[in-house]
Formats: structure tokens, C-alpha cells, sequence
């Protein structure tokens, strides 16, 4: 599902995914990004410089705004990350793009894992 200039599909579950869009959080802070049907979070970082404050933002909007939920989770057990570079100009996804030596890397697809979810939404 990583083939250089294919659709956007997600990783999870081979959907296509809508354009990232603007979302406002309770804290008022704004993010861009979306959810696909299979209930995985996608969050997109302009600037592909700011991947931390990205998934921070992505675990959150995925635990429904719950940050003591998020807080919790633990990479691997709790939930999945995949990581593209995203054109948005042409709405694709692309691997493998290279700016420095390094892989540049601007959005993030997170999936949280049943008991996670489960978790989540006792705790509302």
C-alpha cells in the first residue's frame, strides 16, 4: 500500500482517505487532519517539522479528545503509527522522499488498537 504516487489509501484498511482538513481542539489549538472509516486518525504537518506536536494532536483527537487516555497508550501495544510523505498538491502519498540524507516524513496515520478504544470510551 506504500507504492510511490499511489492513491491515498489508508494503511490500515486500504480506504481512500479525504484531503486533511482544518480541526479544532477543546484547547482551541488547530491541526490539520481526518479520520477514515475504519476509525484510524490521520494528522498532517505542513511545516514537516513539527511531527511531535503531530502525534501528540493525532493520539488525542484519537482517544476523542481524552488526553488522560492518550497519556496512557503505549506505542505497539496500544496503537499502530504509519508514517508518508503526503503531497498534498496531488492528494498522494509517497515514500521515500529524501531532503538532507534523511526521509521527510509529514503525516501520520495512528490506529488504536480494540482495547484502547474500548478503554477510551468506558472512561466517558
Amino acid at each position: 500500500m506504500r507504492i510511490r504516487g499511489e492513491d491515498p489509501r489508508c494503511p490500515f484498511c486500504g480506504r481512500l482517505f479525504e484531503r486533511p482538513h482544518d480541526i479544532k481542539t477543546e484547547m482551541g489549538n488547530v491541526f490539520s487532519g481526518g479520520k477514515c472509516g475504519c476509525g484510524a486518525v490521520y494528522i498532517f504537518d505542513r511545516s514537516g517539522h513539527n511531527l511531535g506536536e503531530s502525534y501528540v494532536d493525532g493520539l488525542v483527537f484519537a482517544c476523542n479528545g481524552d488526553w488522560e487516555t492518550a497519556w496512557k497508550l503505549i506505542p505497539d501495544i496500544d496503537y499502530k503509527v504509519e508514517s508518508f510523505y503526503y503531497d498534498r498538491e496531488n492528494h498522494k502519498l509517497r515514500e521515500g522522499v529524501k531532503k538532507g540524507g534523511r526521509p521527510v516524513e509529514n503525516l501520520l496515520f495512528i490506529s488504536l488498537k480494540n482495547n484502547a478504544k474500548r478503554e477510551g470510551e468506558a472512561d466517558k
